[in-house]
């Protein structure tokens, strides 16, 4: 499989217009943008938790509708692999986004994150920043 698979971060810019994303998502076919099932649950669970519900979940309803949303169950190998590799080292990696990186692995796809310190700690996982930060 070709494409990116876009962090919950890199959503979250998309939505706000910020940092040169959307832009990025624009020039690229639409099936080459996918998003994991965990995202979609971390965009649910802060659209619950935000004072504007309702456009937070059309945002994310509008990912499910327009992208393709991979399960984490076929990437569970490539978890407890990276976890494993991870741990062993003593490196601190959130299990949210060990699954992310799963499931990127597991496809053939890039991470789009602007937390590349944690991503890049995963071995076999193919990172990118889009996040344009001025200085």
């Amino acid at each position: 499989m070709r494409g990116y698979l876009l962090d919950t971060d890199t959503w979250i810019e998309y939505f706000h217009r910020r940092c040169g994303v959307e832009a990025k998502i624009n020039a690229l076919p639409a099936n080459e943008i996918f998003a994991s099932e965990v995202t979609i649950a971390e965009l649910t669970y802060g659209a619950l938790h935000s004072k504007a519900i309702e456009r937070h979940l059309k945002e994310t309803q509008m990912i499910e509708d327009a992208f393709t949303v991979l399960p984490i169950s076929d990437a569970l190998r490539d978890y407890a692999e990276i976890r494993h590799a991870t741990a062993s080292q003593g490196l601190g990696v959130a299990d949210f986004d060990i699954l992310i990186g799963a499931t990127a692995r597991h496809y053939g796809l890039t991470v789009v994150t602007h937390n590349t310190k944690h991503f890049g700690r995963m071995p076999g996982v193919q990172i990118v920043d889009w996040i344009e930060v001025s200085k």
